[in-house]
């Protein structure tokens, strides 16, 4: 990866983004994006790359962790939604407490398969595009951080299908067919 040529300023997450790594460059602590199709440096750290997602599609990463504490009852290093894109969650989940400079986030969609690594004595999380991250993290404790971010979705979509049947029925008792005028 060229660093020169493959640096932004800036970055919002979407459903490309795949995994957001720290990459500390001196005393700068950067992010290392891996997209579905590519590989980048951003001169941002994780935690201000996440927070300023969510305030791009309309919330706080606050008011994402309140309601998925609220949710699915994870206090500690919970998944957030950082936004709705096209109607689905984008969920991502932490390695370490969010402002932890170490701390890596995934695209709950992106991780394939998490790995027990003997070399390094942690995991080596599989994603979706062909690319394997190693971490000095318990596999243990990351299948688990995958598996609050799988209830967090099904903690949505279970509420998604609630409001759709709410408004069904607002609908059909609000607005009751039109009676025929008697001139008609």
């Amino acid at each position: 990866m060229s660093k020169k040529n493959h640096q932004l300023l800036s970055y919002t997450v979407c459903s490309n983004t795949y995994a957001l790594l720290p990459y500390i460059d001196g005393h700068r602590n950067w992010t290392r994006v891996i997209e579905d199709r590519s590989e980048f440096i951003v001169e941002e750290s994780v935690y201000k790359i996440i927070s300023s997602s969510c305030r791009f599609y309309r919330g706080s990463l606050e008011s994402a962790t309140l309601y998925s504490q609220k949710a699915i009852r994870v206090k500690h290093k919970p998944p957030v939604i950082i936004g709705e894109y096209y109607g689905s969650p984008l969920i991502f989940f932490p390695t370490h407490s969010p402002k932890n400079r170490d701390s890596v986030w995934f695209n709950f969609d992106a991780v394939e398969l998490i790995d027990s690594e003997d070399t390094i004595k942690g995991s080596l999380v599989h994603l979706s595009n062909g690319i394997s991250v190693p971490l000095d993290v318990s596999p243990i404790a990351l299948r688990n951080q995958h598996s609050f971010a799988g209830s967090l979705r099904r903690f949505f979509r279970n509420s998604q299908q609630i409001h759709k049947q709410q408004m069904v029925y607002l609908t059909k008792r609000r607005y009751p067919p039109r009676a025929q005028h008697p001139m008609d």
